[in-house]
């Protein structure tokens, strides 16, 4: 692990506090202010042409670059726990993503919990495949995300599967959180090195993502449902996260299936450490992306 991937997660163990239980986090979110993305810096700005727009609603960025367009179409869900909004480290994310395939990439703003059930997120990036689909052959479509959004990578397939929609040609999933729950018996004991995550903080988020709906339903959870006809998937997750034992999973029930399937582990990585760029760690992610999609410079 490089010195600077145990400076970032010293700097992350000294910020995580005391796991929250269920009332306390329903007070802390209860009658919150809808809580706004973090702006578009200027080095991504420079880099792309930004066009905003609505859709359903709902805020849908996509980012062009400016120059060494690969045609592939990034279709970006950022993490939060289902219930926290984009953050810086999500654009750095997409703008290595961008530097490193030449990939266009949209970023829909999905409603977040609890204000928001899952199917009005789910009808909303549906509607922004349909949209993509219209100028974008579906095998170079790519879905990708981190954490929940790495969920909704994923589970986005299963529903379009279901809606006998072409399926994307790649899923790219950063730290995938795929069961609600957090049932896997290995949890318990990757936590005390997790220096981000509380399983029962994500349990609760889980319970307010799925409403009246079981938290372990196939565009909840989807460990628990037929993983098979599903596009090539490429996981990056990092040792010390606590959803390495479902990431190990995924893979060996998408094996199962018949799937074609690629888990990388990073040792020693936190959840979600390729939002740290700077890192050598991050830089190999990026670089291994890029040899999947073929644009290796």
């Amino acid at each position: 692990m490089s010195l600077r991937m145990r400076l970032a997660a010293a700097v992350l163990r000294t910020r995580r506090g005391q796991t929250r239980g269920p009332a306390q986090l329903r007070h802390e979110y209860a009658g919150r202010k809808y809580p706004p993305p973090a702006p578009l810096g200027h080095s991504l700005r420079k880099r792309c042409d930004v066009r905003e727009e609505r859709v359903l609603g709902q805020v849908v960025y996509t980012l062009t670059p400016k120059a060494g367009a690969s045609g592939w179409h990034v279709i970006y869900t950022h993490g939060g726990a289902f219930v926290n909004p984009l953050q810086g480290a999500h654009w750095d994310i997409i703008e290595r993503l961008i530097r490193e395939t030449g990939a266009m990439v949209t970023v829909p703003l999905y409603p977040l919990a609890p204000e928001h059930p899952y199917t009005e997120a789910f009808r909303l990036l549906e509607q922004v495949y349909r949209d993509v689909l219209r100028n974008v052959s579906p095998g170079r479509i790519v879905l990708c995300g981190d954490s929940a959004g790495g969920n909704l990578a994923i589970t986005q397939a299963l529903h379009f599967r279901s809606q006998n929609l072409p399926l994307p040609g790649h899923l790219l999933l950063f730290a995938p959180w795929l069961d609600l729950t957090m049932s896997h018996p290995e949890v318990a004991a990757v936590e005390p090195r997790d220096v981000m995550l509380r399983a029962a903080e994500l349990v609760e988020w889980g319970r307010w993502w799925a409403g009246s709906s079981d938290p372990r339903g196939p565009l909840l959870s989807p460990l628990f449902t037929d993983l098979g006809g599903l596009p090539p998937i490429h996981i990056e997750q990092g040792t010390d996260d606590l959803f390495l034992p479902d990431a190990r999973r995924l893979r060996d029930q998408v094996t199962a299936a018949g799937g074609q399937v690629e888990l990388h582990e990073t040792r020693g990585g936190f959840h979600v450490f390729m939002g740290a760029t700077f890192t050598p760690e991050a830089h190999a992610v990026f670089r291994r992306i890029a040899g999947l999609l073929g644009t290796a410079r």
